[in-house]
């Protein structure tokens, strides 16, 4: 019980942050790119020193983490499938996100205040996500099977 308040109470406190801040990752890039502003990219920096300093406390209180990083052990010899459809995914979901004009991050926030217009995006960007896990599941299977 005390698990699911301290996770609501944490999702009210990164929900207000970034509702009041207009924390977007993709745009902060996007907005660097394009005009050189960098007022979205420092809320990417923070967010980066933030899960680093997070980590560090992590690790400093004993907690592992199995098999991190990820990309410490796996060479261009240990490239597997898990790798290529991770990078699909992800360059997909980052083009969407440009074209969109925010991360999903930010039209979850957009959604909660109200904007219709983000609810048919969530409404999209979770079919898709089905979608994308049931042929990644698939794919995974088969490529398995052959091996």
């Amino acid at each position: 019980m005390i698990v699911s308040i301290a996770t609501l109470l944490l999702g009210f406190g990164i929900g207000y942050l970034g509702q009041r801040s207009r924390l977007c990752f993709i745009s902060g890039y996007r907005d660097f790119f394009l005009t050189r502003n960098t007022t979205l990219l420092k809320g990417v920096g923070g967010a980066f020193l933030g899960a680093l300093g997070g980590y560090i406390l992590f690790s400093h209180l004993g907690g592992t983490i199995p098999e991190f990083p990820i990309f410490a052990h796996a060479g261009i010899a240990n490239f597997s499938s898990e790798w290529l459809i991770m990078l699909v995914g992800g360059i997909g979901v980052g083009i969407v996100g440009v074209l969109s004009g925010g991360c999903p991050y930010r039209m979850h926030v957009l959604a909660a205040e109200g904007r219709k217009s983000q609810w048919f995006y969530l409404l999209g960007f979770y079919l898709g996500l089905v979608f994308y896990n049931l042929v990644t599941v698939h794919l995974m299977v088969a490529l398995r099977a052959l091996l």
